[in-house]
């Protein structure tokens, strides 16, 4: 029987994002590292890019 992480980081390998396993403790902040090579990030902690796209483009209008 597959583990949730090995179905993790199956869908993984054929594209689709996993943060939301992260999210709903499917697998650990580690695992996400193991499995992506990279540092999970969370949504709370990271600024959106249509923040950052409207502030900039407010400067531009000034």
């Amino acid at each position: 029987m597959m583990t949730d992480f090995d179905f993790v980081k199956t869908i993984y390998s054929w594209g689709f994002p996993i943060d939301c396993y992260v999210v709903y403790h499917t697998i650990t902040k580690d695992q996400y590292k193991q499995i992506t090579g990279k540092d999970y990030a969370d949504a709370s902690t990271s600024t959106s890019a249509g923040a950052s796209e409207s502030t900039s483009t407010d400067a531009s209008q000034a």
